[in-house]
Formats: C-alpha cells, sequence, structure tokens
C-alpha cells in the first residue's frame, strides 16, 4: 500500500458518512501493511471496527498506553468529531501526533491511528 493510497483512504474515513463493509475491510488491509498488531482478530472485524468502540480496541491495540482525545459535537448522522493520539498527556513533548478529523466518531479514530502509523512507519 502506497502513501497516496493511505491518502485517499484517510481522505474517505475524515469526509463520508456512507462507509461500506469492503471500505473498513480496506482500513483492516492498511492496518496489517502499517501496524500488524492493531488487526482485531476473529470475524467480522470489518463491521466491529465501524464502531466507536471496535476503533478504541483498533487504537488500544495500536498504540497501548498512548494518550487519546476525543472531542466533538452530535450531530446525528453529520457529526463532527476529532480525534488525536499522543504518547504523553503533555503535547508539546512528542515526536509525533496522530490526528483525526470526521463525521462519525469511529473514523475520526481510525483516521488518527493511520495517520500516526503512517508518520511513524518505518522500512
Amino acid at each position: 500500500m502506497t502513501d497516496p493510497e493511505l491518502d485517499v483512504l484517510i481522505g474517505a474515513l475524515e469526509s463520508r458518512t456512507d462507509l461500506t463493509v469492503a471500505d473498513f475491510d480496506s482500513v483492516l488491509h492498511a492496518l496489517a501493511y502499517l501496524r500488524p498488531q492493531a488487526v482485531p482478530a476473529g470475524g467480522q472485524a470489518a463491521n466491529r471496527i465501524g464502531t466507536a468502540d471496535g476503533a478504541m480496541e483498533v487504537a488500544d491495540k495500536a498504540f497501548p498506553d498512548w494518550t487519546v482525545r476525543i472531542r466533538g459535537r452530535a450531530y446525528g448522522k453529520h457529526g463532527e468529531w476529532h480525534c488525536s493520539l499522543s504518547e504523553n498527556d503533555s503535547r508539546d513533548s512528542d515526536a509525533a501526533i496522530g490526528t483525526g478529523e470526521a463525521p462519525v466518531l469511529a473514523q475520526s479514530i481510525l483516521a488518527a491511528v493511520l495517520r500516526l502509523s503512517m508518520i511513524l512507519k518505518t522500512d
């Protein structure tokens, strides 16, 4: 998976409210490339990561003990959610911070995880 493909995937997470199971399967594929330990085990993983609980499980597996900040407003189908992932509570001392902004809470979390994973990917 190339960076442009990941950018398109993150763009979809951050802009759409109508993602399909196939779209979330693409997120799983990206996670397998960037952070294999974060891919949920078992069936129905693509369905699960589309929920806030499922996305938080991914964030926890990808970046255990990191700080997750969520803020936003629930406007029905078109919310405004912001998520940031940082290693420390103090934002000024982190080498990298992952951010995501989406109309769906789970998607903002997943976008933050993917963005931070891209920043930290080494190979």
